[in-house]
């Protein structure tokens, strides 16, 4: 199997999830048990997903530790787990991550001035692309952060449609992060969402949609989203929450407990239950 044939296995399953109207799931991860559990949820119900890190968990992981394992985890248990880079804001880590193979790369130049961001997503994509990888772009800053709180969050206003059909054309991205009131996090208050965005942006151009800040997004409200389009779903504070909790629990049992392999199995199978309740909702 060539490079390009390999990596383009991803548009293929996004291409198969906007015609059959189901969304992949992208799961971040930053410790082995997370990974773990993840993969597990893959396995049980037989069904490709994204495992993600953000810059700061692949400085926590390691990029090449996050690929071997991706791998080796694939080619044991037969399933078909994709690495992304996640908001990446430095152009030469995110080349070292396509060099060393992850098989997507999420460019977050949200922070730029648009011409600016038009400029280097642009060439983030020509490095990608000739080596097969699928790049993710994003113009409207999604705002909040990976964290349950039990604070409102400040709704803002969302980008013009005509910038973001702009930035796609100029920049040749494969997907993008699209604004529709979503925000990374979950709070006391759910966002209000306005996925009619969703509809808007596919009538004037071909391109995949992904929804972060998946987290805290009611069920009903997901179901509608994935039914205009969206092809990929982040979370990450749900798992980061659920990985807590049960981390918390495990060692609240064993007080006295010292071995990690007595301990990590049951953070292990929450993170799994999380990511299996989400992908039931996704497909």
């Amino acid at each position: 199997m060539s490079l390009f044939s390999k990596k383009n296995r991803i548009k293929k399953v996004f291409q198969r999830a906007r015609r059959e109207s189901w969304a992949i799931g992208q799961f971040n991860f930053s410790s082995l048990e997370q990974l773990q559990g993840i993969a597990q949820a893959a396995k049980e119900l037989q069904t490709p997903v994204i495992c993600g890190t953000s810059t700061g968990e692949a400085d926590f992981f390691g990029i090449e530790e996050a690929v071997s394992l991706i791998k080796i985890i694939n080619k044991k248990e037969g399933i078909s787990l994709f690495l992304n880079f996640d908001h990446g804001k430095e152009i030469e880590k995110l080349k070292d991550a396509v060099d060393r193979g992850y098989d997507m790369i999420h460019f977050d130049g949200s922070h730029l001035p648009l011409d600016e961001n038009i400029e280097k997503t642009k060439e983030i994509v020509s490095y990608a692309k000739k080596r097969g990888v699928v790049v993710e772009g994003e113009i409207s800053k999604i705002y909040g952060k990976s964290t349950v709180s039990e604070e409102k969050i400040e709704q803002t206003s969302l980008t013009s449609m005509e910038k973001i059909v702009r930035f796609i054309e100029e920049t040749g991205v494969d997907c993008i992060a699209l604004d529709i009131g979503n925000v990374h996090g979950v709070y006391a208050m759910s966002p209000q969402l306005c996925p009619a965005r969703i509809d808007s942006l596919l009538e004037k151009i071909a391109c995949f949609v992904v929804l972060h800040g998946g987290s805290g997004i009611m069920k009903e409200e997901m179901k509608d989203i994935i039914q205009r389009g969206v092809v990929k779903v982040n979370i990450n504070t749900e798992l980061r929450f659920s990985w807590r909790e049960s981390l918390y629990g495990a060692l609240s049992a064993k007080p006295e407990e010292v071995v990690p392999y007595n301990i990590l199995p049951a953070v292990r199978n929450e993170v799994c239950k999380k990511v299996k309740e989400k992908i039931n909702i996704f497909n």
